[in-house]
């Protein structure tokens, strides 16, 4: 079964450690300078998973 957006996301909360110069961010999905494109690529595993995508998507 495909990943959802939220698995995708969840995924992203595994203890990785991501620095933006020598600030360590917390979160990379809700950091400001990741948030939009954690979000982004979460919406294409929601889309690639909608019926209406199916064919289009995979």
């Amino acid at each position: 079964m495909l990943k959802t957006g939220q698995d995708y996301l969840e995924g992203l909360r595994d203890g990785r450690q991501v620095y933006i110069g020598k600030e360590l961010v917390d979160d990379v999905t809700t950091h400001p300078a990741f948030r939009n494109a954690a979000r982004s690529f979460a919406r294409i595993y929601d889309n690639k998973r909608a019926p209406e995508h199916i064919d289009l998507m995979s």
